[in-house]
């Protein structure tokens, strides 16, 4: 006999718990399905940035909406994490963004004045010497983000689940989807290797596989594999103040620095190449890390959208169906926004929201080619 749920969500990375915390804070109960471990996945690989000043396209007025709405979101949000039981790790340290060079320097002065409306400032060189001594000598000036900050994709992910179950949601790990059940175009629910449950909404969230050919339904969802790769090193007596380019301080003293974009790869391998692209990264900002100690590595792999924005909302053609992928290296930041949006949805019909993110703008006119929305800096290689 099938079970009866209310809304089954396939993923347990950061955006599947933070939908089912939205809903279960409105009192709707939903089972969350992920087949290995939460954060198993890019959520746990995640440097855990959250800038969207620097990571988040302005030039898309809705992308960009969704990012300074989420990062509003935020303080709120680790203060009922926290109050629920589990730290989600969050550290408020700013973010410094430093010029090596005349090119560089001229993006960051360009950006500056929308930036300075969310508190960025300029820094010149003595200023940033005095607040980092070990900052690599070619830095000539930069910009210091106050408000943004970091936090540890598993922590917050385990604090998201522990506080969605208090309210009512259940959480299954190693539990895969093999598929959905479609009665005509209406998702009746999906099915398990052991069972059949049956849901009012079924929401597709599981990063890279949302993509997966014919796995969900037997039109194409243009999600496709960006696999990136990032590194821990340690430096006994230093840890910088804050974030530093691609350099991330830790809470236990390590140094977190991220990440690689590798398009199209779907394994988790972490490559000499890669360790060692991100090792040179860190050391160009600090060179003190070329003497630190390798802590470890992990790879994790993003879900990217053709045109770099999330997709959001329902899926055309299927009633009771909808999506939440397609955020790319943005999924930490997004991810209480998205869950408004979705919670907004299921709960209230409201499709105002989710309509410029809906999948249905792939099929209307000619279609986006496959890239990463713009940012001031993507990856790594970039920062340089």
């Amino acid at each position: 006999m099938a079970r009866t749920i209310d809304v089954a969500i396939i993923g347990g990375g950061v955006i599947g718990c933070s939908i089912a915390y939205q809903l279960a804070k409105r009192g709707v109960r939903s089972t969350v399905f992920e087949k290995g471990r939460f954060a198993g996945g890019a959520s746990g690989a995640t440097a855990g940035v959250i800038g969207p000043l620097w990571y988040v396209d302005r030039s898309i007025p809705h992308y960009f909406r969704l990012g300074i709405r989420s990062f509003d979101m935020f303080p709120s949000l680790f203060e009922e994490l926290r109050d629920a039981g589990v730290d989600p790790e969050y550290r408020p340290t700013g973010i410094m963004k430093v010029a090596f060079n005349e090119p560089i320097l001229r993006i960051l002065k360009d950006n500056l004045p929308w930036q300075s409306e969310w508190g960025a400032h300029w820094i010149d060189r003595k200023e940033m010497m005095e607040r980092e001594p070990l900052l690599s000598d070619a830095a000539i000036g930069g910009v210091f983000s106050p408000r943004e900050g970091s936090v540890r994709g598993k922590a917050l992910v385990d604090s998201l689940a522990h506080a969605a179950s208090q309210l009512g949601a259940t959480l299954l790990e190693g539990v895969e989807v093999t598929g959905l059940e479609i009665d005509g175009g209406k998702v009746k629910g999906l099915h398990t290797a052991q069972e059949t449950y049956h849901a009012g909404h079924t929401i597709i969230a599981a990063g890279p596989w949302s993509g997966i050919a014919k796995r969900w339904v037997p039109s194409a969802i243009p999600v496709r594999p960006v696999k990136g790769q990032r590194i821990l090193l340690r430096k006994v007596g230093f840890v910088p103040k804050s974030t530093v380019q691609a350099v991330v301080p830790q809470i236990n003293g390590d140094l977190m620095v991220a990440a690689t974009r590798e398009e199209g790869l779907f394994d988790e391998v972490v490559t000499a190449e890669g360790v060692e692209m991100m090792v040179a990264a860190g050391a160009g900002v600090f060179p003190v890390l070329r003497k630190a100690e390798f802590v470890g590595a992990r790879a994790g792999v993003r879900p990217g959208s053709p045109d770099g924005v999330p997709i959001i909302g329902p899926v055309p053609g299927y009633d009771g169906l909808s999506i939440a992928s397609g955020h790319d290296h943005a999924g930490i930041m997004l991810s209480p926004g998205t869950a408004e949006l979705m919670a907004n949805y299921i709960c209230d019909g409201d499709t105002k929201g989710v309509e410029p993110f809906r999948l249905a703008r792939f099929t209307q006119g000619k279609q986006p080619t496959k890239q990463a929305a713009k940012t001031l800096f993507t990856n790594v290689t970039h920062d340089r």
